[in-house]
């Protein structure tokens, strides 16, 4: 039988059977048998496309017949796709995947990328490469993170998106952020770069921290934590002891189409590191962020390559995600236990004198009981001399804030 174009049924039957033959034999790779089995092989695929069309599933398909296969249910996919309402929005068609989605699917459920990219893809590919062309240049300049030598917009985006966005698998590299709080406006590329700008600054003081004991990380440590609140400088001596305990905490400014508050993610040791913008610069938005991302890398970061990152923290946000939403009680709680708050005179008559004598009981900052009671019940117009404003960033001298952006 000579190898030639199959165009009939006959010939098609008589190929399979020889294929079929000499793979039962396992012809040597190199022999003449072996190259026979490749070629006909090869014919015998070239038919079937033709007779036998294959039409792929569409993406929505493709998730829904995994998650069938592995037996998960709608909400089991929230992790994946940004929350409750994204995995629903997606299944239902009304929201198409985007790039980060697809590589989750890819990676965590393990349903082929030709499967997921349907006619979604060339526009998610489209927007990251817009969103990465608008980098903004001047301002990472303005704030320190490039030097004002750069030669020109051009080449030093280039080189930005290089090391910052497609490193190797060395310190920076991490295989899925998820972003609580986002909006359509959010962007993206920003988000990495900046998830990438403080990786690579924590990791320059890896040699300068503690020794990471993961045993030692609880709730008493937490709380431990929100004490440091009373003193003045708080949130610096915060930094130093989380560093003598082997946890980073980097402060470094959002960039722009963000509204980044804070992130959580592990380093190449396995060790926290907490991120944190100072976008609101107030005693009482600094401790419970900082616990919010504690939090998160107490209880949420088991799995290595992540990080969490939280937009608008302050603000009255739709999520429904079971990690966020433990990680917002377990930061209240910690801060102002809820046995006492709402018991508490600071919470039924509010004025100073109660917001620092319940301050002065939990040995923690007053900010933090304004902070609270702005957020729950008196609005954000009151209490305006004791959340701390402008008491944070002036702590941190050597970053260039820049109120132009």
């Amino acid at each position: 039988m000579e190898p030639r174009i199959i165009k009939t049924e006959a010939d098609y039957n008589a190929f399979l059977s020889e294929v079929e033959r000499l793979a039962r034999d396992d012809p040597m790779p190199g022999t003449a048998e072996a190259d026979r089995l490749e070629l006909l092989a090869k014919l015998v695929e070239d038919y079937e496309k033709a007779r036998f069309p294959f039409e792929k599933p569409d993406p929505i398909s493709a998730i829904r017949f995994r998650m069938e296969q592995a037996g998960m249910r709608q909400k089991d996919l929230a992790d994946l796709l940004g929350g409750k309402n994204r995995a629903s929005e997606v299944l239902s068609g009304k929201r198409p995947l985007t790039v980060q989605m697809i590589r989750a699917l890819n990676e965590r459920l393990g349903i082929p990328t030709d499967l997921l990219i349907g006619q979604s893809l060339p526009a998610a590919i489209e927007h990251e490469h817009l969103a990465a062309e608008q980098v903004p240049i001047s301002y990472l300049v303005r704030t320190g993170w490039l030097p004002s030598t750069t030669v020109t917009d051009g080449a030093a985006r280039s080189a930005l998106i290089t090391r910052y966005l497609a490193p190797a698998h060395g310190p920076l590299y991490l295989r899925r952020t998820i972003t609580y709080g986002s909006t359509p406006e959010t962007n993206k590329t920003n988000l990495k770069l900046w998830v990438s700008r403080i990786r690579e600054l924590a990791e320059e003081t890896r040699k300068h921290r503690g020794a990471w004991r993961p045993e030692a990380f609880d709730e008493d440590f937490l709380v431990y934590v929100a004490r440091l609140s009373w003193a003045d400088e708080g949130p610096k001596i915060a930094q130093k002891f989380l560093g003598e305990k082997g946890i980073a905490l980097v402060i470094w400014p959002s960039l722009p189409n963000t509204r980044l508050d804070g992130a959580a993610m592990r380093d190449a040791a396995g060790a926290p590191i907490i991120g944190m913008t100072l976008r609101f610069d107030r005693l009482d938005n600094f401790w419970f962020t900082l616990m919010h991302e504690l939090v998160h890398a107490w209880k949420h970061l088991k799995e290595p390559d992540i990080a969490i990152t939280d937009e608008r923290l302050e603000e009255e946000r739709d999520d429904d995600d079971a990690k966020e939403a433990e990680a917002n009680r377990l930061a209240r709680d910690i801060l102002i236990p809820r046995t006492i708050w709402k018991r508490s005179d600071a919470y039924l008559y509010p004025s100073e004198q109660t917001i620092c004598a319940l301050a002065d009981t939990l040995h923690i900052s007053p900010a933090i009981v304004a902070g609270r009671l702005r957020r729950e019940k008196t609005g954000y117009q009151r209490l305006n001399k004791l959340v701390g404003t402008k008491k944070v960033r002036r702590l941190f001298p050597q970053i260039k804030w820049d109120t132009a952006k």
